[in-house]
């Protein structure tokens, strides 16, 4: 299906599992990821990744990192890492993959649930800006590459079962899972399989989307 996959957050949770996803499918697989010494959101960095990778069939941004609090415990150097780890990562993987991505390739971003509705306390505002502000790139982006077939789309998940829920309290695990109707906490493999859906020529008219995995969270 795809030959080559840039997966940013690709050494962690829910970017290993699209990673292994790609693998599977007979895909090789280039990671940019925190833990392997990369910065999504700085250009050189990225550009090193991206020096010997000749083309990409696929670009996955699932990388990211929450905030805390409301607005009053909000300081500026939250703000701008939340930004950075979430929005700004995705504008500079997106501006430098992109001249590599063949025509009729595919990118996927990440938003949330928290860009749909607004979020709460357990990741703060800037963490809702963010993933609101990646909704909006996604659809910029839909828009300006449509001319190479290039399709461009968003996945929005509620919790998922990686270390980002496991910094929450029982008490908070509980009052956030209460909110879902289907009563479950989703897996990463289940957004991989998205993903790749996403990836594939079964998705091959969808561009511009947001689409919504949160157990029914979110139902706009």
């Amino acid at each position: 299906m795809t030959h080559t996959a840039l997966v940013v957050g690709g050494a962690g949770g829910i970017g290993a599992a699209c990673a292994d996803w790609f693998r599977r499918a007979g895909g090789d697989v280039v990671a940019l990821d925190r833990s392997l010494g990369h910065d999504a959101a700085d250009p050189d960095s990225v550009a090193a990744v991206l020096a010997d990778v000749p083309r990409l069939d696929a670009v996955v941004h699932a990388a990211g990192s929450v905030g805390h609090g409301g607005i009053e415990d909000l300081d500026l150097d939250q703000w701008r890492r939340v930004l950075d780890d979430n929005l700004t990562s995705a504008v500079v993987v997106a501006k430098l993959a992109l001249p590599l991505l063949v025509d009729g390739g595919s990118v996927v971003l990440f938003s949330s649930v928290n860009g749909r509705h607004g979020g709460n306390r357990l990741s703060g505002p800037a963490y809702a800006v963010a993933k609101a502000g990646v909704i909006g790139l996604t659809r910029h982006l839909a828009k300006d590459q449509a001319r190479r077939r290039v399709r461009v789309n968003c996945v929005a998940p509620g919790p998922v079962a990686t270390p980002m829920i496991d910094r929450l309290a029982d008490d908070e695990m509980a009052a956030l899972r209460a909110t879902i109707p289907l009563d479950r906490i989703t897996s990463p493999v289940e957004i991989a399989e998205t993903v790749g859906w996403l990836c594939s020529p079964g998705a091959a008219s969808i561009t511009g989307a947001v689409i919504d995995v949160n157990g029914g969270m979110w139902m706009g």
